[in-house]
């Protein structure tokens, strides 16, 4: 490892303390980020109702964002698994606590397709990465919404496979689908 002009051989702790940053210089640096309020209880739940989703055993990934012209909604995605696979599911808040709304935004692809056991959408596009900016999604030139996704093959199985990137478009942020047949990215070459 090459790090700040100096060669590091291997090994579990290879890096030095002396060249990190002190913990006085991390939280110095985190301060506005902190002071937090933890609240409690899930805003989604494991198992949450969703009219003709029913059997979701678990919720993960959630990613909040804005759309623009619309600075007083929040939307978050989030991955709902059934047992057979992922799909992808949005609610709406105005809070960040109390979420309504939430339905399918992007669901299986078709049988034999890279997306077909299950969809994680959350690599969306925004207007900036800055840490301080609004997750505001960014539309395209042709007027969409991208985001890249992650995609199963097999159904029936919990991660089953490594699994591929997608690229999903929207044109309104809510309802998503899969822009290219064929997956972006991936170790199976």
């Amino acid at each position: 490892l090459k790090l700040m002009n100096k060669n590091y051989e291997g090994g579990l702790h290879c890096i030095p303390r002396s060249v990190l940053i002190s913990s006085e210089l991390a939280k110095q640096w985190s301060k506005k980020y902190r002071g937090w309020h933890y609240h409690e209880k899930h805003v989604i739940p494991p198992n949450p109702t969703i009219a003709s989703h029913e059997g979701i055993q678990m919720t993960d990934v959630p990613t909040v964002f804005q759309l623009p012209g619309d600075d007083d909604t929040f939307y978050m995605s989030f991955v709902g698994f059934d047992g057979i696979g992922y799909q992808s599911f949005i609610a709406e808040s105005s809070d960040l606590v109390e979420w309504t709304n939430l339905r399918l935004a992007m669901g299986y692809g078709e049988e034999g397709a890279f997306d077909h056991g299950g969809v994680v959408l959350g690599a969306y596009h925004y207007e900036s990465y800055r840490i301080d900016a609004p997750r505001m999604l960014k539309r395209t030139k042709d007027d969409k919404f991208l985001s890249l996704y992650g995609a199963y093959k097999k159904k029936n199985e919990y991660e089953a496979d490594p699994g591929y990137q997608g690229l999903a478009s929207s044109c309104d942020g809510i309802n998503w689908k899969r822009e290219k047949d064929e997956y972006i990215l991936s170790i199976h070459g």
